[in-house]
């Protein structure tokens, strides 16, 4: 299963140059099974984003609303190649915008999956709130789980017994996934039901982060 990670920044470079269509083009070329966005739009003013993915990428979408932008919304979505069995969006504690957290539940090969996508505050406190309450979350799941998204953090505050960081997995945590402060903040992190196959962070300049993209597997089975 491939999947990514990526805040596509309302479908524009670091330089405010609109890169939407070439975003859609490299979605195509890269054909993960999922992904995760942040920073995305569904509104009159800055376009419908979320149908247009759903259009031209034939996946399945669930969009979480973060910000009231004109007729629509601002936030994150998560699409999936895989069958959506059930979707929530969970609010955070927040200070000035809005965040929160998607559990899309999707079904690969037999089992059930959950893929938690968020973008997490710019506040350091905030953010430690934030972290509390989705670890509180995900020690009540029962099935396997990735957690993806923008944490506007180079250290996140989770317990590393509880899910596995994918890029120190790798021994690729020094790689940044932000182009002008170098700096990790973007992750994919698994449960221990999942092994990793491959991490990586894909230079391309459609935004002002990189995404991030790796492959996973369920693990075997003891006999």
């Amino acid at each position: 299963m491939k999947i990514m990670s990526y805040n596509i920044h309302s479908g524009k470079n670091t330089w405010m140059i609109p890169s939407f269509r070439k975003m859609i083009r490299f979605f195509q070329k890269e054909q993960p099974d999922v992904i995760g966005l942040q920073e995305v739009n569904e509104n009159n003013k800055r376009g419908s984003q979320v149908t247009a993915l759903e259009h031209q990428l034939k996946m399945n979408v669930h969009f979480g609303p973060h910000l009231s932008i004109g007729k629509g919304h601002y936030g994150i979505a998560t699409l999936s190649r895989f069958p959506i069995l059930d979707r929530k969006q969970i609010l955070l504690t927040s200070q000035k915008e809005q965040r929160g957290f998607l559990d899309t539940v999707i079904k690969v090969d037999r089992k059930e999956v959950h893929l938690l996508n968020t973008h997490l505050g710019l506040n350091g406190k905030e953010r430690s709130v934030q972290f509390k309450e989705i670890e509180q979350y995900i020690r009540s799941l029962s099935q396997p789980f990735i957690f993806l998204g923008d944490f506007n953090t180079i250290s996140p505050e989770l317990d590393s017994s509880l899910l596995i960081d994918t890029g120190k997995r790798s021994k690729k945590e020094h790689q940044s996934t932000m182009m002008l402060t170098k700096k990790r903040i973007d992750y994919i992190f698994i449960s221990k039901e999942l092994e990793l196959i491959n991490y990586e962070v894909l230079d391309v300049t459609f935004s002002d982060h990189y995404p991030v993209v790796v492959e996973v597997t369920f693990k075997r089975s003891r006999t």
